[in-house]
Order: structure tokens, then C-alpha cells, then sequence
């Protein structure tokens, strides 16, 4: 008993050291992702800064189960741009011994968008319901396939999400537009099925890999 509320306690440590600071940038950084993870999924900064004036901004987050693939994508209205973000599980042929972090950067991209591919992405995020009433109380664990997007648009901060299997995710439309527009060489890995794993349930048990829930909340995670 003693050791099962040891290990609860070290959990619950691991959990607020990974999502208890504020997103300040550098995500594609190992080390700040760590630390504000939470934060930059529920887009604190973009909350922080929304006004009537702002222009729109969408960060959207595509977790192929944590820690083996995750997807960023940043699209800014003002310069009708796309950021792209691709983390996984480490890249031993990027190790440098003056930067430990390198093998598990996130690789980036940025593309420019004209007027007919901005208005092709952002009518793909209203098909999807992005911007319907949030799904409050949906729970997304990390190994697990889940969506979420934060936003500003019109002057308004929003939050919602999507979790896999539900006939929501399959009623999806921006995907496949982001997978059009994302240059990145790492394959996007499909949701499925996640098989249970011994081995990973045993680094998990002793916190050798970063497992959490989000929970959605009526404006932001919870």
C-alpha cells in the first residue's frame, strides 16, 4: 500500500513538472516541451492575447499516441502562414555531443499560404465543428490517437477537441487538408487500435515515460 501511494505521489509530480508552466515559446525544444506541454496544447498564450483586434490564429495538435509521434501545426492569420511541427520518438542520427536535446527536436516547416488555400483550410476547420461547444469532459489520454485545437477567431478564444475511436473523429475534415499542406518527410502515423504493451506498462510503472490525461474543459483543458 505504502508503495502504491509512493508511486501515486511521484506520478502526480511528473504530471504538474510536465504541464505546470506557461508557454513562452520554442516548442520544437525537447526541454520546453516537457515543461509546458499542457500549456501550449491548451493555448494559454493565444487565450492571453485574443482581443477584438487580433488577428485569427489556430494551433492544432494531432498525439499519435505521445512520445512515438505528435504533430504541431501553427496557422497565423495575419501572415496566412502554417507552421509545422513533428516530434517523435528521438532520432539517434541527429545526436550531437554539444546538444543532448538534438535527437529529439522537432522537425519544422513553414509554409506560406495564398488566399484560396487559407480559405480551403479554415472552412475545413468550421466543417469539422471546431468551433461548435467543446466537448466537456472528454478525456484524451497520451497513448491514445487525439485532436485538439485552440484559437482565436474573431476576437474570441476557443478550445475543443477530438478523441479516437468516435463517429466526431470520423466526421473530421481539416486532416486530410493539413496532411495536404504538410511538408514533412516524417509519415503521418494513422490512428488505430492500441494494443496493450507490456513493456511500455512497465516503463510506465516506473516513470520512464511521460503518460497522461487531458480533460477538456468548458474553456480549455481543465
Amino acid at each position: 500500500m505504502a508503495m502504491t501511494r509512493m508511486r501515486s505521489t511521484l506520478v502526480a509530480v511528473v504530471l504538474t513538472l510536465t504541464g505546470g508552466c506557461s508557454y513562452g515559446g520554442g516548442i520544437e525544444d525537447a526541454g520546453t516541451r516537457k515543461f509546458q506541454w499542457f500549456s501550449y496544447v491548451d493555448g494559454e498564450d493565444i487565450r492571453a492575447t485574443c482581443t477584438a483586434s487580433s488577428p485569427d490564429r489556430y494551433r492544432v495538435v494531432y498525439n499519435a499516441i505521445y512520445g512515438e509521434q505528435v504533430r504541431m501545426y501553427e496557422v497565423d492569420g495575419l501572415r496566412k502562414s502554417l507552421r509545422v511541427l513533428v516530434a517523435g520518438a528521438g532520432n539517434a542520427a541527429a545526436f550531437d555531443a554539444t546538444d543532448l536535446l538534438a535527437p529529439w527536436r522537432a522537425g519544422e516547416e513553414r509554409i506560406q499560404l495564398d488566399e484560396a488555400a487559407w480559405t480551403r483550410l479554415t472552412a475545413s476547420f468550421a466543417d469539422s465543428g471546431m468551433f461548435a461547444p467543446p466537448p466537456v469532459g472528454l478525456r484524451l489520454p497520451a497513448h491514445s490517437y487525439f485532436w485538439t485545437a485552440a484559437f482565436c477567431r474573431d476576437g474570441r478564444y476557443g478550445f475543443t477537441a477530438w478523441g479516437y475511436p468516435s463517429a466526431s473523429w470520423q466526421r473530421l475534415a481539416f486532416p486530410a487538408a493539413l496532411f495536404a499542406l504538410d511538408p514533412q518527410s516524417v509519415a503521418v502515423k494513422p490512428a488505430g487500435p492500441v494494443p496493450f504493451d507490456p513493456q511500455w506498462e512497465n516503463r510506465r510503472n516506473r516513470l520512464e515515460v511521460s503518460d497522461f490525461t487531458l480533460e477538456v474543459g468548458p474553456r480549455g483543458l481543465k
